[in-house]
């Protein structure tokens, strides 16, 4: 025959278990940051969000860190550009406002191949407002790294 457990004690157990599941279920589906950074962004389009800020912000530590050693980018003009090319090529850049929109984003294996039209509320001279950028990021071990990046200007096609 079993003794009869006090009931007291399984409330006293039982709710502090109950309170730490509920949490932890929450916790879970929050989602990703609200503000994401560099340590807890959850995917490539937090980490173009990411990059565009960097570029902004003129923080070129951040920028540089998350561009692949091989990056290879095609600038709005067509010119085909390595990674020191790409750097120097938004260091002369001046950006401002923009917004990004119509972001698509296709996994492919350890890389992550992301869409998205951005529009620029003071584009540089001789640059266009809007332009589609076509970004290949790759998982290196624990972090995201930029490989590739395109930008071709939206609605400025030659007559």
């Amino acid at each position: 025959m079993r003794p009869v457990s006090d009931p007291r004690r399984l409330s006293r157990t039982a709710v502090p278990s109950f309170v730490c599941f509920v949490v932890s279920v929450f916790l879970g589906c929050a989602g990703p940051p609200k503000h994401p950074t560099w340590k807890n962004a959850t995917g490539a389009e937090a980490h173009e969000r990411l990059m565009w800020q960097a570029i902004r912000d003129r923080d070129w530590s951040n920028f540089e860190r998350h561009l692949a050693p091989a990056f290879v980018g095609i600038e709005e003009s067509g010119k085909a550009v390595n990674r020191s090319e790409w750097v120097q090529y938004w260091k002369s850049a001046t950006v401002g406002d923009y917004s990004i929109g119509e972001v698509v984003v296709q996994p492919e294996g350890p890389d992550l191949v992301v869409t998205y039209v951005i529009s620029f509320a003071d584009p540089n001279p001789g640059s266009s407002q809007k332009v589609r950028i076509l970004s290949v990021w790759q998982q290196v071990k624990s972090r995201l790294v930029l490989t590739a990046s395109s930008i071709t200007p939206v609605g400025n096609s030659p007559r």
